[in-house]
């Protein structure tokens, strides 16, 4: 029987060698092609150039692969397994068949391309079964040829046997790791003859606590160490900086990474598993594939031993690499066609052969983009794993949060972010924001992370990249750090107001710091797209859900860690349960606030954000300008704005009351303070009806509502600070409203060049007067629609547009501004600005309910009809039509009729009623 290493490789690779030759001859290789699965042992080149050429570079890739399999595995830390041979294989296989086929190719002076895809899957699938065979013939393979030689092998595994028998009653506490270093330290010390025994006592030992089959069957397979292995061992241990097995999955994936990106100049297979186009929906499979395979780690680990946390992350690495594929292929099967054989007949055997056929066809021909990833993800676990430090089991903090739920609940947050792009990036309806006023808003809530589809150009593509990326930044530090502050380790505790304030705050300052570093970087602004709108409506509808998730993920994981701690096994009782729990309430009295002491800090919330709001009134009231997205209190202000304030307040008071529950307010303020902030974004959002300036409102006085958490005051302070703010609050009726200047109306001028489409629209800017900025954002605002709808047409139909412009004013005084548009494609449009009340009049505004009745109309149509050209004779006037525009002009109202009002040939009009015709019609 074949039993040395020496005889194994050779056997491999002869078997490597008959493989692939046996699959490149044309018969076996033609008959193979029409096998999905068996394809993959098909050598690309087949029946292609010179024989001699091919044989030539199989040769080669046969001693390539055996040599690259003999290193990976002496230093990956297998040990004596042999499905690590198998392993080692399958590694080496990929770059190996990279490197043939490309050889191949350039000795026949072909094309590497056509066949660079196949290169990777048939190298392997070829180790894979050369290794497999092998094994089937050489039945067991120790470690190395040395250990062949030397009976105290056999000895060894056999004392192994015994020692693993009379151990298995303390299995599963062993730690593999100490027993193995401890036979290891015998065999230094003791040598040859003596390490055998060394290693059995060591295994016969193992019947304690900290032993058990495993450890005995490292310790009894370490016995026949020589003296020099001994000495090996010492020097290792003398320069413990140079680990070789830690490198081993590095460099296969720095190898094949050259060698796809140099060679075959083409890095599209090696990044198209990353968030970078359309067509990654799938790979977000691979990824989740890889992630669960590593949960899986520690069960495989130990029908898989290998040494150390290097060792464990590149078993992590196959794991993956076997996984991965078969899970891409499935989605790539049913997404691509199969989608209603598998609604309508699921267990149909006719489906089912064909889906397994196009399961297999996907496999192989997407072997780059199914290997990279877990390749990836297993070099991250490499570095991972050297970096930290081991875990060591510490007792419960009856306080203090473990650190590892908030780096799962903050994983958690990060995941759902990468699928939500990875399922928006399925409908162009969102990755080209083509979606108006009458899509479900359920829909458009998703836009904020929709990846942008590169037809929309560069600005488009950076801000909303940008976007993206610092929502998924922020959401995993907040979470984090909202985790961080609940309590406690020992009894599990969360919060959904919690975790749904910080998504809230990511959003809100996803959209702000997005759009800084969008326009830093491409120096433009980014039209018909509002980032302000997407992200309140993801806040409003999305967050909720995200929230609830990650509420299950942290309270399932706080159950688990309350199941491992309690140990409700054996002797525990529920009695003795309520009474450690009493113990615990009473340890951690301190750090958790009382329902007084959460009021008392409430109320300063809500007075922090106060001051703000008072001093935001003021300096509207008194004319002096504004503060951009803060709250207003005052009596110089319309009342809709002092409403909005009054219920942000109270909302941010009750917030704050019912979130700092279960905070760690003594141990964890920094959490407490971002808590409140989210919660005052929340707030925000939904006093102002879910409106984006509602979002900024709460974000704005987030901070003034922390300042009054941290700026501790006495009685007699806070007394005279609420006389002072409740003054200032009524000033402007005591100082009367201000007198309002004329205003002056300036030319502006609105000019875009992008790809395909041209923006060239005149509009009004108000100067000279104190509310020149709330009157310019008024008239600018028709004229903002016009554009984001034309801009959303062109990206329904991106064909060579434009969209020009320009404007008539017809009243500008100190009570009214009113404005007609005329622009390209439509009738138009008309906005009448009301200075005294600081908004925009509606035709409900000016007209009064009278006009709206069916004899209001004929009267209306009989003060008009002297007025109108002679072939115009209406019988009625609607003046809530679409077609018809209305401004207010100074002693009466311009009517402007559009050319579809009485026939669409009819050119429009414009008439001017004196307001003593219209009596009785009007409100104003």
């Amino acid at each position: 029987m074949l039993k040395t290493t020496r005889i194994f490789l050779l056997a491999a690779a002869a078997l490597a060698l008959g493989v692939c030759a046996l699959c490149a001859l044309p018969p076996v290789g033609g008959f193979l092609l029409g096998r999905a699965v068996a394809a993959v042992l098909v050598f690309p080149g087949l029946g292609q150039g010179r024989a001699a050429v091919t044989a030539v570079v199989l040769v080669g890739f046969s001693v390539a692969l055996t040599c690259a399999a003999y290193l990976v595995f002496r230093w990956s830390g297998f040990g004596a397994s042999r499905v690590g041979l198998v392993v080692c294989w399958g590694l080496t296989g990929g770059p190996a068949g990279v490197v043939a086929v490309l050889v191949w190719a350039r000795a026949q002076g072909l094309s590497f391309d056509p066949y660079a895809r196949y290169a990777a899957s048939w190298g392997m699938a070829t180790a894979l079964v050369a290794a497999s065979l092998a094994l089937a013939v050489t039945r067991a393979v120790p470690a190395s040829a040395r250990t062949a030689k030397t009976t105290s092998a056999r000895a060894g595994e056999a004392t192994t046997a015994q020692a693993g028998k009379a151990a298995s009653a303390q299995a599963g506490k062993a730690t593999t790791p100490q027993a193995g270093k401890a036979a290891t330290a015998q065999a230094g010390k003791a040598g040859a003859a003596q390490a055998g025994k060394a290693a059995t006592a060591q295994a016969a030992k193992g019947t304690s606590a900290r032993s058990g089959k495993t450890a005995s069957t490292r310790a009894g397979k370490a016995a026949p160490v020589t003296a020099q292995a001994g000495k090996a061992a010492v020097a290792r241990k003398a320069w413990p900086a140079f680990h070789p097995h830690t490198w081993v999955v590095p460099c296969l994936v720095a190898g094949w990474a050259v060698v796809w990106s140099v060679f075959l100049r083409d890095r599209q297979p090696l990044t198209g598993w990353l968030p970078l186009s359309l067509s990654y929906f799938t790979q977000v499979a691979v990824v989740l594939a890889a992630v669960a395979a590593g949960s899986l780690e520690g069960i495989l680990r130990r029908r898989l031993p290998v040494e150390g946390r290097p060792g464990r992350a590149f078993v992590l690495a196959w794991i993956a690499l076997s996984v991965a594929p078969v899970v891409y292929a499935a989605v790539v099967a049913i997404d691509h066609g199969m989608r209603e054989l598998l609604l309508a007949q699921p267990m149909d055997p006719a489906w089912l052969a064909e889906y397994a056929g196009d399961m297999g066809a996907a496999l192989v021909g997407e072997p780059a983009q199914v290997a990279v990833p877990p390749l990836v993800l297993a070099v991250v676990a490499v570095g991972v794993q050297a970096v930290l430090p081991e875990r060591r089991e510490t007792a419960a903090d009856p306080v203090r949060t473990d650190r590892g739920w908030g780096l799962l609940v903050a994983g958690a947050a990060l995941a759902l972010t990468y699928f939500c792009l990875a399922v928006t990036s399925r409908f162009p309806l969102l990755t080209r924001r083509t979606f108006d006023a009458e899509t479900p808003v359920m829909v458009r809530a998703l836009a904020l992370l929709a990846p942008p589809d590169p037809a929309l150009g560069r600005t488009v593509v950076v801000w909303l990249w940008a976007v993206a990326a610092v929502f998924g930044v922020l959401a995993a530090v907040l979470v984090y750090a909202a985790v961080r502050g609940q309590l406690v380790r020992v009894f599990p505790a969360s919060s959904y107001l919690v975790l749904v304030a910080a998504l809230a705050l990511a959003a809100a300052l996803a959209w702000n710091l997005g759009g800084v570093i969008g326009q830093a970087v491409t120096g433009g602004r980014l039209l018909g797209i509002s980032p302000a709108e997407e992200a309140a409506e993801f806040s409003m509808f999305v967050v909720p859900v995200f929230g609830a998730l990650l509420f299950i993920v942290h309270s399932q994981v706080g159950v688990s860690r309350f199941a491992r701690i309690v140990e409700l096994e054996g002797e525990q009782t529920w009695e003795k349960l309520a009474e450690r729990y009493r113990a615990w309430k009473e340890q951690v009295r301190e750090q958790v606030p009382g329902r007084r002491e959460r009021g008392v800090i409430a109320v300063r919330a809500a007075g922090g954000a106060l001051v703000l709001a008072v001093v935001a009134g003021a300096v509207r009231g008194f004319g002096l300008g504004e503060v951009p997205g803060g709250p207003v209190v005052s009596a110089g202000v319309p009342v809709a704005e002092n409403l909005t304030a009054v219920v942000y307040l109270v909302l941010l008071a009750g917030l704050v009351y019912a979130g700092l529950m279960k905070v760690n307010l003594q141990e964890r303020r920094w959490s407490a303070w971002l808590t409140v902030w989210g919660l005052s974004v929340v707030a925000g959002g939904v006093a102002a009806l879910g409106t984006p300036s509602g979002w900024q409102l709460g974000l704005v006085a987030g901070p003034f509502a922390v300042a009054g958490l941290v700026v501790a005051a006495g009685r007699k302070v806070l007394a005279a600070a609420g006389a002072v703010l409740a003054l200032v609050a009524v000033a402007p009726l005591v100082r009367g409203a201000p007198a309002r200047e004329p205003v002056t109306i300036v030319a502006g001028a609105w000019r875009e060049r992008l790809p395909g489409f041209i923006i060239d629209v005149a509009y009004p800017r108000a100067e000279g007067a104190r509310d020149a900025a709330r009157v310019s954002t008024a008239l600018l605002a028709p004229v903002k629609t016009y554009v984001e709808e034309a801009l959303r047409r062109h990206r329904e139909d991106p064909s060579p547009g434009s969209v020009a412009g320009t404007y008539v004013v017809v009243r500008a005084d100190t009570e009214i501004v009113s404005v007609r548009y005329a622009l390209s494609g439509e009738i138009g449009r008309a906005v009448t600005y009301d200075r005294a009340g600081g908004e925009v009049l509606t035709v409900r505004d000016i007209f009064a309910p009278a006009a709206f009745t069916p004899g209001g109309r004929r009267r209306m149509a009989d003060a008009l009809r002297p007025l109108m050209p002679k072939d115009r004779n209406p019988r009625t006037v609607s003046v809530d039509s679409d077609r018809l525009l209305l401004n207010l002009a100074p002693g009466g109202v311009e009517f402007t009729f559009g050319r579809d009002y009485f026939c669409a040939p009819c050119a429009p009009f414009t008439v001017r009623a004196p307001d003593a015709r219209l009596a009785g019609l009007l409100r104003r």
